[in-house]
């Protein structure tokens, strides 16, 4: 095998996707995003007849927008490692620019 052109070196998992805002009830900027596993977390909503819906979200680091992926984008052995919400993604990140 043989390299023709280098790539970006692998940090685990990641996705090409835009921000959309979907999800969220807000209309995302547009900005097309490599989001890795690290940037994502879980949100939950939560319905008058007491079911609840998790979903795997990411914050725009453009316009400050959430975003929900896809069901069926995120591997299940990358959504065992998610953060389980924001507040602790924000403490994960904040830990690691330390």
């Amino acid at each position: 095998m043989k390299v023709i052109k280098k790539g970006r070196p692998q940090k685990g998992w990641s996705v090409k996707v835009k921000c959309t805002g979907s999800g969220n009830g807000m209309g995302g900027c547009g900005a097309e995003l490599l989001v890795e596993q690290g940037d994502l977390y879980q949100t939950v909503s939560e319905h008058y007849d007491g079911s609840t819906d998790y979903y795997i979200t990411f914050e725009c680091i453009e316009c400050g927008v959430e975003t929900d992926i896809k069901e069926g984008i995120v591997p299940s052995s990358v959504r065992q490692k998610i953060a389980p919400s924001k507040s602790a993604w924000k403490k994960r990140k904040k830990d690691e620019s330390l």
